[in-house]
């Protein structure tokens, strides 16, 4: 029978053994499930979720998608703080019905507070700007430090932190787990194999994550995206 997540395993132990992917598995076991679209869902602890009271998360990247962030507020009763700086995806929303719990913010976090350029997408179809991108046109968009956006928000614990931020991951996680403010869980996607970006470079982040208290409890098929919790 035909099995798309064993033929995407092998051809990521193919990479794996060129260089180019990785073959990381969770450190344990949660209680979790995936929430939201099979595009733009994420593995959360559930479990722990559900033990708390008006979760607070911070879903930075919305692009098209945010069925995520829309059951999370159903289904636990959390209070969304979404970011994302890029025209696209911002008029994308504007015909959409939010949730009343969420608040979108046109901001995208970064490790300085002002602009930043971002590439706009040629031929990607779901607009997925990254800073990361040299080739093509550009467009300036704001952005804040985690810190900052800490501040602004006067938050003094996050329980969700979501990164779909096109590359700019690498830049921001250091701030994030620097901080006394830290997530209970981080969920991120890397961008390996995308602009530019050498995996070695995600197998670092992922070092330094672990090392700051974090371990692992879901990687997806493709290896791109990862839940973390302290």
């Amino acid at each position: 029978m035909y099995n798309p997540d064993w033929l995407k395993y092998c051809k990521r132990v193919v990479r794996t053994g060129l260089g180019y992917d990785h073959l990381l598995r969770p450190d344990r076991s949660l209680d979790c499930a995936h929430i939201g679209s099979e595009y733009g869902g994420w593995v959360v602890a559930t479990g722990r979720l559900a033990q708390t009271a008006l979760p607070i998360v911070l879903s930075f990247g919305l692009g098209d998608d945010i069925s995520f962030d829309e059951t999370v507020c159903a289904k636990f009763g959390a209070k969304v703080y979404g970011f994302d700086p890029t025209p696209a995806s911002l008029n994308w929303i504007a015909t959409r019905d939010i949730p009343a719990e969420m608040e979108i913010f046109p901001i995208g976090i970064a490790c300085m507070d002002g602009k930043q350029t971002f590439a706009i997408p040629i031929k990607e179809e779901r607009g997925n700007y990254s800073v990361k991108t040299r080739r093509g046109a550009g467009i300036s968009c704001d952005v804040m430090r985690y810190t900052s956006i800490l501040a602004m928000l006067k938050l003094s614990r996050v329980d969700i932190l979501k990164l779909d931020v096109e590359g700019s991951e690498y830049d921001v996680i250091p701030e994030i787990l620097d901080s006394p403010v830290r997530p209970t869980q981080l969920l991120v996607e890397f961008h390996h194999r995308l602009h530019n970006i050498h995996v070695n470079q995600t197998l670092a982040a992922v070092r330094k994550i672990r090392q700051a208290g974090y371990f692992l409890f879901s990687v997806s098929s493709g290896g791109r995206e990862m839940s973390f919790a302290q």
